[in-house]
């Protein structure tokens, strides 16, 4: 930020730096260890032919709900941001996008945020963590649901939105094994906004 930069501009910056060395890094320390191929390490108990066109009916559908997911709790997220802003210094508060925001470091979010970071958190949560939480049944998605809301820590009025948005996604991915809509959900959720502010500006 005293460069000139933003808070936002730094997170994109984490996700090349951070989180997809250490994402894909466990990734690709498992299957050393282990000895598995991707199709063991990604478990996926559908078999036979499923086309990206396939997925776009389902990712639509997934994405509506978790919309509608994050509008229910809309009046929870507010309240605790409305309380975050007296005990957060102002620069730690990432809420959306920065004011005059250059098409710039939109268009790195849009790459970074809009793809990058969803291609490897569903392979690592839905695709990795989630057949391994020692839970049984219909509370491994669920846990998975809170472990990634957690993991974005430094927005913690966003908890509650991301638990419901993203329990869709978990449900899915354990019922169906099919990652590719989970990745499309995840991808439009990040990306719509940074698109549509893209578009204005430009």
């Amino acid at each position: 930020m005293r460069t000139g930069g933003s808070n936002y501009l730094a997170l994109l910056l984490c996700i090349p730096l951070i989180l997809v060395p250490v994402e894909v890094g466990c990734l690709l320390f498992e299957k050393r260890r282990r000895g598995l191929g991707w199709s063991s390490m990604i478990v996926s108990r559908k078999s036979g032919h499923f086309s990206i066109f396939s997925a776009l009916p389902i990712a639509a559908a997934l994405y509506a709900l978790s919309m509608l997911g994050t509008v229910i709790v809309a009046p929870f997220r507010s309240a605790i941001l409305r309380t975050a802003t007296h005990w957060m210094p102002s620069w730690a508060i990432v809420d959306g996008l920065p004011k005059d925001i250059s098409p710039g470091t939109l268009w790195l979010g849009l790459v970074l945020s809009g793809l990058v970071a969803p291609i490897v958190e569903e392979f690592y949560f839905r695709g990795f963590l989630m057949p391994r939480i020692p839970i049984a049944g219909a509370w491994a998605p669920a846990l998975n649901a809170a472990l990634f809301s957690i993991y974005h820590f430094y927005s913690p009025w966003n908890y509650a939105a991301i638990f419901v948005a993203f329990l869709p996604l978990a449900y899915y991915v354990r019922l169906s094994g099919r990652l590719a809509p989970a990745i499309i959900t995840h991808c439009l959720f990040n990306s719509v906004g940074i698109a549509v502010e893209l578009v204005r500006i430009i």
